[in-house]
């Protein structure tokens, strides 16, 4: 490959304070809420580590496991790797708008915008596989743009490392990766592809992946099946509503910005490899039914060229395009702020759209009460039936929640059938009394339990959290079933599941 070396415009520093304010931020609410069910459960996974489980890779639950271990039980130690993800996401951006000679302002509109955006703050208030991932992505995007920029193809071998380390975390960026190649094979620069740093790139990134790779071929390949489901689940109703929803989760605000930096991607022919990306993994998405969230990782390079757009824009008008840019920016921290934070008080809950807006905020309450609800039933139980009880729910969330919570004695072992848990099952054959714990959809028992318990099965209690958000758990029921007289070996498949 052959480059001619274009010296970058002078870096912003103000960017560099906007991404420390970030996460500084981010990290400063961590605590506000609760947990989120994935978060519990990432800490459950790490407490099983592996190099891969039938949901995910492994990177996720791992950073968990170290973060409970420097600070156990806290969950704002917890949340500081995704505020520091999300704060370098902004800095990555600004980094990326550079490399396209973005002047520092132009750096600074770039980290503007992606700081006051859905796919910054949102996942970055908590630790999800997410967060990690639009990180690693805006990364793999900057090193490929940096190599066209100074001609230094050996960055190709620093993005391998990235994607190979965001494969352990989700398989999202391969998409990503992936859009890029088709972006340069298509449209060019193709010299980049012809690089042996390039092959050296990709085989690094497989060496990296492999671990889980064997992982998931050791177990049956439970990922391909996890996108069957969740493919089938989004069916036509997420293809229609996939590009709506692009206009609302970044921030209805930021949509002029990232427009222009898509039409400008594809009017540079040194870049328009990223716009063709863009529209790749856009058209991919909506043909496999994904959710729109899957669409966060090609955002940076849009923000990063908007940034661009909106400089050149502003010198080319009255001082009044100022003020209109810096409206958008503060309409769109007043519009995704209270979605993405827990700034909005617990009372206010029921009457400021916060729930219906961001899904992710209604799965953060409810645990502790949860948990009292089953340590109640638990506890009047007869003694002869306690001594051989345990726990048993219908999702990974509530099965971490109950041992968080219930570490302190009041519960029995806890088990599932979902996901993750379904590995680390089944219960001993010693356990003939179970305290069933079913989402709010659930009306009836499981099928296993009215078949296996001989002694009956009864509801007990409902559950629900003292905000009345509407979550998975509101108005769940709990069941006892006693006299289970089947093997929990012979049970276990039936009662494993992914969705």
């Amino acid at each position: 490959m052959t480059s001619t070396v274009v010296e970058a415009p002078a870096r912003s520093r103000l960017s560099y304070g906007v991404a420390g304010l970030v996460a500084v931020v981010l990290t400063a609410v961590a605590g506000g809420y609760g947990y989120h069910g994935d978060e519990l459960y990432f800490l459950a996974a790490g407490r099983h580590l592996a190099w891969g489980y039938p949901d995910q890779p492994p990177l996720t639950p791992f950073v968990a496991r170290v973060m409970d271990l420097i600070a156990p039980d806290s969950l704002v130690a917890l949340r500081i790797p995704a505020a520091l993800a999300a704060g370098l996401t902004v800095l990555f951006v600004s980094l990326i708008a550079r490399e396209m000679g973005g002047r520092p302002r132009a750096q600074l509109l770039a980290a503007a915008s992606a700081a006051v955006s859905g796919l910054v703050l949102v996942p970055g208030h908590m630790l999800h596989t997410t967060t990690i991932d639009i990180c690693l992505s805006a990364a793999l995007v900057w090193l490929v743009v940096r190599v066209l920029r100074t001609g230094d193809a050996r960055l190709l071998l620093a993005a391998g490392g990235v994607l190979g380390l965001g494969m352990l975390n989700k398989y999202q960026i391969a998409a990503v990766a992936v859009a890029l190649v088709i972006g340069l094979a298509a449209v060019g620069p193709r010299g980049l592809l012809r690089s042996p740093w390039f092959l050296g790139g990709v085989l690094l990134a497989l060496a990296l992946w492999a671990p889980n790779l064997w992982w998931q071929a050791q177990n049956g390949w439970p990922q391909l099946e996890m996108a069957q489901l969740l493919s089938e689940r989004g069916g036509m109703t997420a293809r229609l509503s996939f590009i709506p929803f692009q206009l609302v989760y970044v921030s209805p605000f930021l949509v002029p910005l990232w427009v222009a930096g898509l039409v400008r991607l594809l009017r540079t022919p040194e870049f328009r490899f990223l716009g063709v990306a863009y529209l790749v993994l856009a058209g991919a998405f909506i043909a496999a039914g994904g959710s729109a969230l899957y669409l966060f990782g090609a955002y940076p390079a849009l923000l990063a060229a908007g940034g661009l757009a909106v400089d050149g824009w502003l010198d080319r008008g009255a001082r009044g395009r100022r003020v209109t840019v810096g409206v958008l920016l503060g309409a769109s921290t007043v519009f995704i702020a209270p979605l993405a934070m827990p700034l909005v008080p617990l009372d206010k809950l029921s009457t400021i759209p916060v729930v219906q807006l961001n899904g992710l905020t209604a799965e953060q309450f409810g645990w502790p009460e949860l948990t009292d609800t089953v340590a109640g039933v638990y506890r009047d139980l007869p003694a002869g039936q306690r001594e051989h009880a345990i726990v048993l729910t219908e999702n990974f969330g509530e099965a971490a929640a109950l041992e968080r919570y219930g570490a302190d004695g009041r519960l029995p072992s806890v088990y599932s059938g979902y996901r993750g848990y379904g590995a680390w099952g089944p219960p001993p054959e010693t356990a003939t009394t179970v305290v069933i714990v079913g989402s709010g959809k659930k009306t009836d028992p499981p099928a296993w339990a009215t078949r296996a318990c001989r002694g009956g099965v009864r509801q007990v209690a409902t559950t629900g959290n003292a905000q009345g958000v509407r979550n998975k758990e509101q108005g769940g029921r709990v069941w006892v079933c006693t006299g289970v007289s089947e093997s929990w070996a012979a049970m276990w498949p039936g009662i494993r599941h992914l969705d």
